[in-house]
């Protein structure tokens, strides 16, 4: 990541999952909402970048779908792209829901990037206090996005910068009011 920039990886992953949201069936993972926080620009670049890269993910299946982009693009994301993050977020999430059936009290997401977590379960709000830990431009980058999509950031989302190739520090996390209660980390 170059300083003073968003992560590229933020923006790589919210692809994959409006991607998958938009066109695949069976849904693992529906991130409905990862589709508003990127642009439609941002959505084709990367669309033409991952075609246009098929060679580095197999040379069969660029000779095989040669000039059809949507077969090369859906074989991407189904194949290589995005069935781990996928699958890892429908899991983290499947078990932090149930975990918030048993009183947790505080959701700690690293590397959070353009998560959407807090705004597909509104009903949380006032039992569970989510803190989203990541470097601070990719957090200004999704705060404008949120903005710009008309989400208004819920009062228990707490963005809490940091930059973990220096050090991770509960202090971050404790001046946004993490507290030493039953807490679910992600990464």
């Amino acid at each position: 990541m170059k300083q003073g920039e968003s992560s590229l990886t933020s923006l790589i992953s919210a692809f994959g999952r409006s991607y998958h949201s938009q066109f695949d069936t069976p849904k693992i993972f529906n991130d409905y909402i990862a589709k508003e926080l990127i642009s439609q620009e941002e959505f084709n670049n990367i669309k033409e970048n991952m075609v246009q890269g098929i060679d580095f993910f197999s040379h069969d299946i660029a000779k095989k779908f040669k000039g059809d982009t949507e077969e090369i693009l859906k074989w991407i994301t189904q194949v290589q792209l995005s069935p781990t993050p996928l699958a890892r977020a429908r899991y983290c999430e499947k078990v932090l829901l149930n975990e918030a059936m048993l009183e947790l009290e505080q959701y700690v997401i690293l590397g959070a990037g353009l998560d959407t977590f807090c705004f597909r379960h509104p009903e949380l709000e006032n039992t569970l206090e989510i803190f989203e830990v990541d470097f601070s431009t990719t957090q200004e980058f999704k705060k404008k996005r949120l903005d710009e999509a008309g989400f208004k950031v819920p009062s228990n989302l707490h963005f809490v910068s940091m930059d973990f190739t220096k050090a991770f520090s509960d202090q971050q996390l404790r001046k946004e009011g993490f507290d030493t209660k039953k807490t679910f980390f992600s990464l």
